[in-house]
């Protein structure tokens, strides 16, 4: 009888506990309760949140408890990301931004509160991803922004192999370069050999082949073709526009040039190649120099980056050469003077890299080598180039004493340098590879490059306010008729409920509410084509609102002049129209507002 009477009412209590549920808001034990929030309960929302806001009855207790107290979003069973909850002034409502988008359909959110206070909601989430514009003028129509056919031309993701490519270029273009000087400055006797002549020739060709996929590969990402329609050297035509692609031509014509030597090694000693061949050299090297043209010390740092690459490419040919060549076995006397004359030249190349590496450093990065993902990739070259220098200090100590009176290179010492000599072109190659992927990470001190179109706006106004509001709208061309609007947020970091409002001082003209698509810091453009007629010449002005998880922020105001045009008509006045601007996750040419990249 006892545990009927139990199971009776454990299965009343139940059926409360689950009717409560479905009516929206659970209070467990504790004396706070949730007077409002948003979204509501119950609520079905069409646009995603930013934030989950509660306004709970009674005082939270502080900082220190929002801090401390536990809050959950899962929509369709799956967790959302939320920021540290925040506490209002008022001591009583409580935001905590949302990190990611939540997923459509069933949405619960759960809390608690230290001093024991629970609770849940549900809401449905069923946020839709295309932007429209509505107005609330009668007979107006609503556009949607996928309606175009047009689609926007994008550049190919090619990051990844035109890095690879571009560190198998600068090996085989060092090993060309600092092999052909070696044998010049240190080692003449090279081009009797005919392993030379084979390596030099097999150079030769890797270099130019990889030269060639570097620029197809370039020249796809620069034009938005596929790789196969860039293969032909008619499609070539976007190499000429930046300098990258310009300094990649200059380098396969030299280093085409340099492959004549190359083939034939003798040439580069005959009295009537001298002065075309020291031009190939130079070229090749020149290429290098205009990879930076911003920063600080710009001319300084084209002249040092070419003397540092002409450093580093001797550094790499000879011992690639010496590995190769010199190293392959036993020889005479010849062998050695080789290795003695990679030992005269080793101490200059090293200080010649130094002094060049610290100063690039110094003009592109400054002290930000931590707090820049440049600035560590330059940290993690420097400790290889000191790992690097000491293996190399190492074998020119054994060269200068082991080597003093030697007349021939014998197997077991040729054994004994090779081994140490192909670590040191192993950790060039890797120093390479660091420097491809610098190449595609931006210092301090370097400016964005600007890829997209360049728009001249007629009206600029730079606003800002309280808790960091710092809003810029360009206007374009500001005179009466469509206009462009670019809206760049600069913060807070993070904002919703984001509108302007412009509206004349003429009564007789209609003015415009606009709902801004961001959340965070950025910039987003209202375009001509999508009907934002300002009718009324003379002055408007602009209202800018937004809201953060600590409360309202102070508007923004500002006027600007609209010019007279060639033609006015006067219409009576409709109302404020309302332009709602929600953010797309897919792109589209037609979009009214595209979100551009955090700006930094």
């Amino acid at each position: 009888m006892r545990r009927s009477l139990l199971f009776l009412v454990a299965s009343f209590m139940t059926g409360i506990g689950a009717l409560a549920f479905s009516a929206g808001v659970v209070h467990a034990e504790g004396h706070n309760t949730i007077e409002s929030s948003s979204p509501s309960a119950g609520e079905t929302i069409t646009v995603a949140p930013t934030q989950l806001q509660l306004r709970f009855t009674l005082p939270v207790g502080g900082a220190e408890s929002v801090a401390n107290m536990g809050l959950s979003l899962s929509c369709e069973s799956t967790l959302t990301n939320l920021g540290t909850p925040q506490l209002s002034a008022d001591g009583v409502t409580v935001s905590a931004a949302l990190t990611q988008i939540p997923n459509n359909g069933k949405c619960i959110v759960t809390w608690s509160l230290p001093d024991g206070s629970t609770g849940s909601f549900r809401f449905v989430s069923n946020a839709q991803a295309t932007s429209t514009i509505a107005s609330t003028t009668p007979g107006a129509t609503t556009v949607p922004t996928s309606a175009s056919p047009q689609t926007p031309a994008v550049k190919q993701r090619l990051g990844g192999p035109i890095g690879l490519m571009r560190t198998i270029v600068f090996f085989f273009v060092c090993a060309l370069f600092g092999g052909l000087i070696f044998i010049k400055l240190m080692w003449p006797e090279g081009v009797e050999y005919g392993i030379t002549e084979r390596y030099l020739r097999q150079i030769t060709i890797l270099g130019i082949t990889s030269i060639v996929l570097l620029m197809i590969l370039t020249a796809a990402r620069q034009s938005g073709d596929g790789l196969v329609a860039s293969i032909s050297p008619t499609s070539w035509g976007p190499l000429f526009e930046t300098n990258e692609g310009r300094a990649l031509l200059i380098r396969f014509v030299a280093v085409c040039g340099l492959g004549y030597f190359a083939w034939t090694p003798k040439r580069i000693f005959e009295e009537t190649n001298i002065v075309i061949s020291s031009i190939l050299l130079a070229l090749t090297m020149l290429s290098y120099g205009f990879d930076r043209l911003t920063g600080r010390a710009i001319f300084l740092g084209v002249i040092v980056a070419i003397l540092h690459m002409v450093f580093v490419a001797m550094w790499v040919g000879s011992i690639a050469l010496l590995w190769r060549v010199v190293l392959y076995g036993p020889g005479d006397i010849d062998l050695v003077h080789a290795l003695r004359g990679w030992a005269r030249i080793y101490m200059p190349i090293t200080i010649g890299i130094i002094v060049t590496g610290v100063f690039q450093v110094w003009r592109i990065d400054g002290i930000s080598l931590i707090n820049s993902g440049h600035g560590r990739l330059v940290l993690l070259k420097i400790l290889i180039v000191i790992f690097l220098l000491f293996i190399g200090a190492t074998v020119r100590r054994f060269i200068i004493r082991g080597m003093q009176r030697a007349q021939s290179l014998n197997l077991k010492v040729s054994n004994r340098l090779k081994r140490p000599m192909g670590i040191e072109l192993s950790l060039s190659i890797i120093i390479l590879a660091i420097s491809s992927w610098m190449m595609s990470s931006r210092p301090p001190y370097i400016l964005l490059k600007n890829d997209g179109p360049s728009v001249n706006y007629a009206i600029v106004q730079d606003m800002m306010g309280k808790d960091d509001f710092h809003v810029r709208l360009s206007l374009t061309p500001g005179n009466v008729g469509a206009n462009s609007l670019l809206v760049e947020l600069f913060g807070p970091q993070r904002i919703q409920n984001f509108t302007i409002t412009l509206t004349p001082d003429n009564p007789a003209y209609s003015g415009y509410s606009i709902n801004v698509p961001l959340t965070r810091r950025g910039a987003a453009v209202l375009s001509q084509d999508i009907g934002m007629n300002l009718k009324a010449p003379g002055q408007w002005n602009a209202v800018i609102n937004g809201v953060t998880t600590t409360g309202d922020l102070e508007p923004l105001t500002t006027s600007f002049i609209i010019a007279d045009g060639t033609t006015v008509t006067t219409l009576p006045k409709q109302g404020l129209k309302q332009l709602v601007l929600t953010s797309s996750t897919t792109a589209t040419t037609s979009t009214v507002v595209t979100t551009s990249t955090t700006i930094p």
